[in-house]
């Protein structure tokens, strides 16, 4: 990356909005400048398109892409490769994602997942699968699903060319885009992973010494990437002389990848899994995503009490949410993984009758569950599980989220990531984007009941993309988060927050929110609750941490938007992570 002593083209991307006030009368108007709850300036309204992300640059390229005539699914392809240009720490080329689509022609919800996939050396105990080494093991690396799963999103759904949706990220990737503080906070965290590579260090460090906040720079070796994808499509990153050079520079680097393992990936339509929740339908993304099941479990538990009564400001309110995550997670960790090679207990996991009768009976309000445990259930292997793991058969084939909608109704919710910040750290000179190390979310283990690293199985992730529905089963909510289990929290908190307890969502969004660490006391949690609820929160045992912070980043970050009854699309970013929106 090079400093860049002309005018960025990016600034041509900033439109110019229509003052907000001209619309006091049609939407909710909050007297200044913005719309109800939009407390730290991060959102946007507009009739004919929005968008939401973790970079205000890459929400409006897909807002023009919109102004351009293509429709959510353009823009979201367009916007998943802007964000990885412009937070290269948590998505890109090298991770993976998945989609929840609603298709306004034929009302109808779908899901596309494009998650990693372990090569045909995933033998378990063979492989240094860690991805807590400085840097992770090259040994970790999974076949990448970014490429495939957007051009195949754009190819059944959108209406535009790779060409015509990748344009602009390749303009801005030439021309240059500005340093953030959070540019430099992602390396500052993982400055050791990338320096072990030169080439890696060199992509997004000035020799090696960070940037100067506000430096404009630019990342040509990823333009020639998306140039690459825009003219050759799936076939030139899986099956190619680019293949083959990624392919070489892994192995030599350690990494067992093949040629073989990028031709036969594949992205998979699945159904999403939903609930109803208080009247409206949720959809969002089953196995192998382990967070969306849990999302719909902890709905279901909490669908039996009236939070509304108690306030969202209230140790009850907070107590029952973090409790209620808690017994969810513990099923998302120990029951979900690939639903190809495994039997999973998704039905169970996601009905009302599981929450009432086997979850919902732990929860006492008012007094902390100590030891959150798994329902009692059972996971076996698949017949392609058993063949593969038994090696009978070859097989068979840091994060962050986005919403968009267009003005014809489509909508798309979509998470997208690279496991740990920066992933692997390796990335292969002349491509301009790093590899996730995704095998270290499988169990390195044979004997495992769940989540076996085996060849060609799909990595597991949280990630859970969701789209909420009214009565009438259009959607009226678009929301997402990065952030681990966190971001299952900060989607389950905000979803509760719009039907609950009545929030636009940008209040959603912005209002103070916890997150359980898993199953233990540690309760993160914002220190804009009353002392009340603090105090009674310790009081239960509760173990309170970032009560110092006003907006924590432990909580998560939500991406998201709202369709009111008269057409008014409300995109939000949230602000602990510096999100942004865009719309027309």
């Amino acid at each position: 990356m090079k400093k860049n002593i002309f005018l960025p083209l990016f600034m041509a991307l900033v439109m110019a909005l229509v003052p907000l006030s001209l619309f006091a009368e049609e939407y909710d108007w909050d007297g200044e400048g913005a719309f109800k709850g939009d407390i730290n300036s991060t959102g946007a309204v507009g009739k004919n398109g929005a968008a939401a992300s973790a970079n205000i640059l890459a929400s409006q390229i897909a807002v023009e892409i919109m102004e351009r005539g293509g429709n959510a699914i353009d823009a979201a392809v367009g916007m998943i490769y802007a964000v990885g240009l412009l937070e290269p720490a948590a998505s890109g080329i090298g991770g993976a994602g998945q989609m929840v689509i609603y298709l306004a022609d034929t009302d109808e919800y779908v899901q596309l997942e494009y998650m990693t996939r372990a090569p045909q050396a995933a033998i378990p105990g063979t492989l240094d699968t860690s991805s807590s080494g400085t840097p992770p093991s090259p040994e970790a690396l999974a076949v990448p699903g970014v490429v495939h799963g957007t051009l195949t999103a754009l190819e059944k759904y959108g209406t535009m060319t790779a060409r015509e949706v990748l344009e602009p990220v390749i303009e801005l990737a030439r021309n240059g885009f500005p340093v953030t503080d959070r540019w430099n906070a992602n390396i500052e965290g993982r400055y050791d992973n990338l320096n072990y590579y030169d080439y890696s260090i060199g992509l997004y460090t000035d020799e090696g010494f960070l940037w100067n906040i506000g430096d404009t720079i630019t990342n040509n070796d990823l333009a020639d990437t998306l140039e690459l994808i825009a003219d050759e499509g799936i076939e030139g990153f899986y099956n190619s002389d680019f293949t083959d050079m990624m392919v070489d520079y892994i192995q030599s680097q350690g990494g067992v990848l093949t040629r073989e393992d990028f031709a036969s990936y594949t992205s998979v339509w699945r159904e999403p899994v939903k609930t109803t929740y208080r009247g409206y339908t949720v959809y969002t993304t089953g196995g192998p995503s382990n967070g969306g099941i849990p999302l719909i479990e902890a709905l279901n538990i909490v669908e039996n009490y009236d939070l509304a009564s108690y306030g969202h400001d209230s140790p009850e309110t907070v107590e029952i949410l973090a409790d209620a995550f808690a017994l969810a997670y513990q099923d998302g960790v120990q029951y979900i993984a690939d639903p190809d090679y495994y039997n999973l207990p998704t039905q169970t996991l996601i009905s009302k009758e599981y929450a009432v009768n086997e979850r919902a009976k732990y929860i006492k309000v008012g007094q902390r569950i100590k030891t959150a445990r798994a329902g009692k259930l059972s996971v076996t292997l698949s017949s392609t599980g058993e063949k593969v793991l038994n090696g009978d058969t070859p097989d068979q084939g840091g994060t962050t989220h986005m919403v968009a909608m267009d003005k014809w109704g489509n909508v798309v919710s979509t998470t997208n990531t690279n496991g740990i910040n920066f992933g692997s750290a390796l990335a292969v000179p002349g491509t301009g984007f790093v590899f996730n190390a995704h095998l270290g979310n499988l169990t390195n283990n044979a004997t495992a009941k769940v989540n076996v690293l085996m060849p060609g199985i799909r990595v597991r992730s949280t990630t859970c993309p969701t789209i909420v529905a009214d009565e009438s089963g259009k959607p009226v909510l678009a929301v997402g988060s990065p952030g681990n289990w966190a971001l299952v929290s900060a989607t389950f908190n905000a979803i509760v927050n719009y039907i609950d307890f009545g929030m636009n969502v940008a209040e959603a969004a912005n209002a103070p929110r916890s997150w359980r660490d898993g199953i233990t006391k540690s309760l993160y949690i914002e220190g804009r609750y009353s002392d009340s609820t603090l105090s009674g929160l310790e009081a239960m045992g509760f173990e309170l941490l970032d009560t110092n912070l006003d907006y924590s980043s432990h909580v998560g970050c939500i991406a998201a938007l709202e369709i009111d009854e008269d057409g008014w699309i409300y995109a939000i970013g949230d602000d602990r992570r510096h999100y942004g929106a865009a719309a027309y």
